[in-house]
Parts: C-alpha cells; sequence; structure tokens
C-alpha cells in the first residue's frame, strides 16, 4: 500500500510540477515505462522543457536544446524500494518532423531502501533516444548508462502532453 501511495504522490508531483499553463517555456509531460538492466520494471514521470524557449533563442544550436527530468520507482523485491531521478540536456537532430533522434548528457541520483535501511547514490548519464508520434501523440524511446553505484543500462518508453 505504501508504493501506491508513492506512485499517487508522484504523479500528484508531475501534475503540480510541470503545470504548462504557468510555464512560459514550452513544457511537456508524460507517463513513461522503465527498464532497468532489462530485470526490473519501473514507472515513472518525465517532463521536457525547452531551452531555447526558456531563453528566447530564436537561432543558433540551443534553439531545439531541451532539458529533462524524470522520476521512477522501480518495482523490485517487496522489502526494497528503488527511485532512480534524472536530469539530462538532449540535443535533438532534425531530420525529419515525424521522427527526431537526439543525444544527451546529465545527471543521475538513485535512492535505495531496505527494511529501514536506506542509502543514495549520483552519477552522470549518457543517452541518446528518438521522439515519434504514435497516433498523433509525441512519444519516445531511449536508451541510457548511468554511472550511479557499479553502473546500469535503462531503456525507457513514454509519451508527453503539453507543450
Amino acid at each position: 500500500m505504501k508504493k501506491w501511495g508513492m506512485l499517487l504522490a508522484m504523479a500528484a508531483l508531475a501534475v503540480i510540477t510541470f503545470s504548462a499553463s504557468e510555464a512560459r517555456a514550452q513544457v511537456m509531460f508524460g507517463p513513461q515505462l522503465t527498464l532497468v538492466e532489462f530485470e526490473h520494471l519501473g514507472i515513472g514521470v518525465r517532463g521536457d522543457y525547452a531551452l531555447g524557449d526558456m531563453l528566447d533563442l530564436e537561432e543558433g544550436w540551443f534553439q531545439h536544446t531541451k532539458v529533462s527530468a524524470d522520476l521512477t520507482y522501480v518495482f523490485q523485491d517487496s522489502d526494497f524500494t528503488t527511485f532512480h531521478f534524472n536530469v539530462n540536456g538532449l540535443v535533438p537532430f532534425e531530420i525529419d518532423a515525424d521522427f527526431v533522434p537526439y543525444a544527451g548528457a546529465g545527471l543521475n541520483h538513485v535512492r535505495q531502501s531496505v527494511e529501514g535501511a536506506s542509502g543514495s547514490f549520483s552519477g552522470l548519464n549518457l543517452l541518446g533516444g528518438v521522439t515519434f508520434g504514435l497516433a498523433e501523440i509525441p512519444a519516445f524511446a531511449q536508451i541510457q548508462y548511468s554511472t550511479s553505484g557499479l553502473g546500469f543500462l535503462t531503456v525507457s518508453f513514454g509519451v508527453l502532453f503539453g507543450g
């Protein structure tokens, strides 16, 4: 029950934090599914911010660059709780408006707890992905390597709303 309460709190935080109506920049947010090391499934929320809009850039290299943040709860053993938090810079390579690959780098923080004991560790991310239309809804697929702990690989898929 505690895990479902945390997931509900994450969803509420995402709606409050990523409210596009008050933001001046283009903001997109939505749910994501993450596979950690091809063993554990995670569910989370992601928000993308258009850096060019935030800085009023109309031309140049940073015009389409985005800042992306996500929070993911990873399903593991019943006594084990893991959260991943990532903040990344994404640089798109606009080849086609319907299929846009991107590369990025950023920071990762992992918080784990088991039977009352907890710990956390942080590291760097290196990632690549693609945005595409999924039945007229913007979607993304991404692979990311994080150096946190002993290092791990994640594969994520999700949809984005707003902006």
